[in-house]
């Protein structure tokens, strides 16, 4: 016998549950799961900390519920040492095995919609002609923004990795510089965390001064943009940030 606890936010045009049976709780997520059961057990094989899949069938993914405190909840009551070394880890171990890609062409993809966009301070072309062409691609986790990390009492998890075209742990560090640098995570918030998040942000720039380029960030903050509407309060702060960025 199984029920529904309480629903959780989700993104993208999935369902988030909390579920509980008689053997405890769960998360079980409808729409849109492919590409995370792919990529969740793609990292749970190799050993990362991920939610385990407990079933996965007709666009339904039921996984491991982690209980723990949000990044956001954690950097409140603790300084940020244990929390980079797991950042710090997890990029360490993604970086040991790449091959160099050329992205240009999916940029050109995934970009397309910005030809009939005249709302940004720059063109496709313009944007395309600054980002970096060749990265390493590499194990990656797809959305590894604050709010994808959990502290449980085992540790810290990262939760709905998703696969993508940009498989490179360097878009992945352009991804949490979303929370790091543009505080995404903070908007709805009235809690301060500038120096802890600027503390991790220059110890990730120092160890990889190629991933903090801003045109990366843009890139990953349109990402973010496709899911918002003309006129909310989430498009208003991602085109602050971008026209921002943009120098």
């Amino acid at each position: 016998m199984e029920q529904i606890v309480k629903e959780l936010k989700g993104h993208s045009g999935s369902q988030i549950l909390l579920m509980e049976n008689d053997r405890g709780l769960f998360v079980r997520k409808i729409n849109n799961v492919d590409r995370n059961a792919e990529r969740l057990t793609a990292l749970y094989r190799i050993g990362y900390a991920v939610p385990a899949i407990y079933n996965y069938t007709n666009n339904r993914i039921d996984m491991q519920y982690v209980h723990g405190l949000d990044v956001k909840s954690y950097l409140t009551h603790n300084p940020i040492n244990d929390l980079y070394k797991f950042i710090s880890a997890t990029f360490k171990s993604f970086s040991k095995q790449v091959i160099d890609k050329d992205y240009t062409k999916i940029y050109y993809q995934k970009l397309a919609w910005l030809d009939s966009n005249t709302d940004f301070p720059f063109t496709k072309e313009e944007l395309i002609s600054r980002l970096p062409k060749i990265l390493p691609s590499s194990m990656y986790h797809g959305d590894l923004t604050l709010e994808n990390i959990i502290h449980s009492d085992y540790g810290f998890y990262m939760i709905d990795p998703v696969t993508i075209e940009y498989d490179s742990y360097i878009f992945d560090i352009a991804k949490m510089r979303q929370d790091l640098e543009c505080k995404w995570f903070l908007r709805d918030s009235n809690i301060k965390l500038d120096t802890k998040l600027q503390q991790i942000q220059d110890r990730l720039k120092e160890d990889y001064p190629e991933a903090f380029d801003d045109s990366l960030l843009i890139l990953m903050l349109l990402r973010v943009y496709l899911h918002t509407t003309k006129g909310d309060s989430d498009r208003i702060f991602i085109m602050k940030e971008i026209k921002r960025l943009w120098k």
